[in-house]
């Protein structure tokens, strides 16, 4: 379902009168209400697991030599980037052609700051064996690359918003409707509907808990 169609089907589900809604943009009074809660429904279910698997996804960047620092945007070209998933990162040789990838090991920062940026550690450069993430979530490779690297992974996106009427949430079809459930709670608190609010939490816990055995590791 789209947008507008989560919308509808919330009205349907609150039991709000009159014809399903052409469009969910430039709304006001109660129609504007549902399609913020819709909106913010889905950034709920997104932000409540930081490893949910359809917010994960691939990248590959190369290094710079002497560079061991690297920003998710600047660096990786990554503009939804949410957070790195630890264990996934690999290191080839550019223009090797993967023939010499080996796996990164994830090293904790402070772990990492206290034996990589240290006495004569900061200007030790050879190939990268572990990554470390930074307190601003940048990567931190040790040693520093002495040449270019393809550094291939995986990130968590950020949560996405739906804004146009056609935008489609990433979970599977047949979980889209824990945003109608969980919209339905927002109603039910605004509008003081009990019962409302009864079935939406009943629902959306069935559904939520389906969801979390099908969509996290």
């Amino acid at each position: 379902m789209n947008l507008l169609q989560l919308v509808n089907q919330t009205r349907v589900e609150c039991g709000v009168s009159g014809p399903a809604l052409s469009t969910a943009q430039g709304l006001g009074g109660e129609s504007g209400r549902i399609v913020a809660w819709v909106q913010q429904a889905w950034i709920d279910i997104q932000t409540s697991k930081e490893d949910w698997l359809f917010l994960r996804k691939p990248f590959t960047f190369n290094t710079v030599a002497a560079q061991w620092q690297y920003n998710a945007g600047t660096d990786c070209g990554l503009s939804d980037f949410g957070n790195w998933k630890r264990d996934s990162f690999r290191a080839s040789t550019v223009g090797n052609d993967y023939k010499d990838e080996q796996l990164l090991n994830y090293m904790e920062w402070t772990t990492y700051r206290n034996l990589y940026r240290y006495a004569n550690m900061r200007n030790t450069k050879a190939r990268p064996v572990v990554v470390s993430i930074t307190p601003e979530k940048d990567l931190a490779f040790g040693s520093i690359p002495d040449q270019a690297y393809v550094i291939d992974g995986e990130y968590y996106t950020q949560p996405a918003s739906l804004l146009l009427d056609t935008d489609t949430p990433l979970i599977p079809v047949r979980f889209q409707m824990a945003i109608v459930y969980r919209a339905m709670m927002y109603y039910a608190g605004y509008e003081a509907a009990p019962e409302v609010l009864a079935r939406g939490d009943f629902e959306y816990r069935r559904l939520y808990s389906r969801m979390e055995i099908d969509q996290l590791p």
